[in-house]
């Protein structure tokens, strides 16, 4: 029995370092996740959802708006199953800023479905749908090799995509999606995928308190480390006529949330023909890189009125 559990650990050490090594060369194919908490802490972040992990691109910023911050810039975007303004999302916030920083730059992907309450929460009791996801279940977030998540959410590994690599996550986190079809006809069946699921969020979820708490209190911490940005990303009328009917008076709030924390708001839904959201929600990697420009103009410009 001892010589069989001896060899069931061996084996199992060795299955473990075959998977790091896979991640630590491939890991941007094999898995949106990784590089998130096995990269260092970082001065600058995107933080946010999957329309802040396509639609802004870190190299874009580091170019535009070199000398203005202490960069490079780390996109710290997760997807909406995962991303969610509350206690654990903050935690690893917390744990993936550089604590000597003082001129970081912090852009918030903002929009309702970050600051709803969903399925498997009950919030009243302190249960939260999140719990078990990365990053929220995680305690370490700056760890390389990360063995904490490679045990807690190995179920997220796709080795299949080393070999199609039809998408991949840069190691400044961005995600650069490839696999973007030109028949007209199936881009629309996804913009219809989009538009049904949003309107299945709209009916099931509702607005929460808690959760923008948590939205305030993470400007807050980011506030004693540099310039925080929120930034609602351009998508389709048919997506921001549902996230309006859910959040009347969404940009009110974040307008008003802004001015109270003395920290600039950029509202890009109203220039959706400006750049090209394939489904409707996430934009494309030409139209990525021109919208992260514009922001990074816009950042310019509020700080020059700001020292005036």
């Amino acid at each position: 029995m001892k010589k069989f559990i001896i060899k069931l650990l061996l084996f199992s050490i060795l299955i473990s370092g075959i998977v790091l090594i896979m991640l630590s060369r491939y890991g941007g194919y094999v898995d949106y996740f990784y590089n998130k908490v096995s990269s260092p802490r970082q001065s600058a972040l995107i933080i946010g959802e999957s329309r802040s992990f396509q639609g802004l691109q870190p190299a874009v910023i580091n170019e535009n708006l070199k000398g203005d911050f202490d960069l490079p810039i780390f996109n710290y975007s997760f997807t909406l199953s995962q991303a969610t303004y509350g206690d654990g999302f903050l935690k690893s916030i917390k744990g993936k800023v550089k604590q000597t920083t003082r001129n970081g730059l912090f852009i918030l992907s903002i929009q309702p479905w970050l600051m709803a309450e969903r399925e498997g929460d009950t919030i009243e009791k302190g249960i939260f749908f999140e719990k078990d996801l990365p990053p929220h279940n995680m305690s370490f977030f700056a760890m390389n090799p990360n063995f904490e998540y490679f045990f807690k959410n190995y179920s997220y590994f796709h080795f299949k995509a080393i070999i199609k690599r039809t998408s991949k996550v840069h190691d400044d986190g961005w995600l650069e999606e490839s696999n973007i079809p030109k028949d007209t006809i199936l881009l629309n069946q996804w913009k219809q995928e989009q538009i049904k699921m949003y309107k299945g969020f709209a009916d099931h979820w509702k607005k929460s308190a808690y959760r923008f708490m948590y939205l305030e209190k993470t400007i807050e911490f980011l506030k004693q480390h540099g310039t925080v940005v929120l930034v609602r990303i351009p998508c389709s009328k048919a997506i921001i006529a549902i996230e309006e009917q859910f959040w009347n008076g969404f940009d009110n709030d974040m307008n008003a949330l802004a001015q109270k924390n003395q920290i600039q708001y950029v509202n890009y839904t109203l220039v959706e023909n400006s750049y090209y959201s394939y489904d409707g929600v996430h934009l494309d990697k030409n139209s990525g890189a021109a919208f992260s420009k514009s922001l990074c103009d816009s950042i310019k410009s509020f700080n020059k009125l700001k020292t005036q």
